[in-house]
C-alpha cells in the first residue's frame, strides 16, 4: 500500500516591496491552518515516512508547522529547489525516486501543480485550497508504477 498526501503550503502574506516570491512567510492564519491539517492527518493515521517540500518560505514554513501539529517529529525532511512551482511532471518524477521502504509520503509544495497532480492520479478535478491536502492510496507496492495508474482519493483535508 502506498500513501500519498498532496499538501499546498499555507496562506502567505503578499509581498513586500521588492520581495522575492520566494520569500513571501506565512500568516498567522496560514500557520495556524497548517498545523490544524497536520492534527487531522495524525487522526486519520496519516502519518509521513518522508516529507519532501519546496524550499521557498511558505512552503518550508508550511512544513514546520505540520511537523509540530502533527508531533511528527524525527520523520526524515527534504527541502528541493525542484519542487518550488513544479509542474505535475516533475512532481510525478520525484515521488518515482523515493525509496520503497517509504509508505507514506508527505509533498509540499504550490499550485497549480499540486491541484493537477492529485486531479491527474484520481481522475476527479481538484483545486487545493491553501493549507489543504489530498490524502491518496494506491495498492501497489512500489513508487513507479503507482505514479502510472489510479490512485484512490481517500479525503480532502480541511
Amino acid at each position: 500500500m502506498r500513501r500519498l498526501i498532496l499538501m499546498r503550503h499555507g496562506e502567505a502574506d503578499s509581498a513586500q516591496g521588492s520581495q522575492k516570491d520566494h520569500d513571501r512567510p506565512l500568516t498567522q492564519a496560514g500557520i495556524g491552518a497548517a498545523v490544524r491539517c497536520a492534527q487531522e492527518l495524525r487522526a486519520r493515521g496519516f502519518s509521513p515516512d518522508l516529507i519532501l517540500c519546496s524550499d521557498a518560505l511558505r512552503a518550508t514554513m508550511t512544513m514546520q508547522a505540520v511537523i509540530r501539529g502533527g508531533n511528527f517529529t524525527g520523520i526524515p525532511s527534504k527541502e528541493l529547489s525542484l519542487l518550488y512551482l513544479a509542474e505535475p511532471d516533475i512532481l510525478r518524477l520525484r515521488c518515482c525516486e523515493v525509496d520503497t521502504s517509504v509508505a507514506t509520503l508527505l509533498v509540499i509544495g504550490h499550485n497549480p501543480g499540486w491541484s493537477d497532480l492529485a486531479s491527474q492520479l484520481c481522475g476527479l478535478p481538484l483545486s487545493l485550497g491553501t493549507a489543504q491536502a489530498a490524502l491518496l492510496e494506491h495498492s501497489d507496492s512500489e513508487w513507479i508504477p503507482a505514479l502510472h495508474a489510479h490512485w484512490h482519493l481517500k479525503a480532502l483535508i480541511p
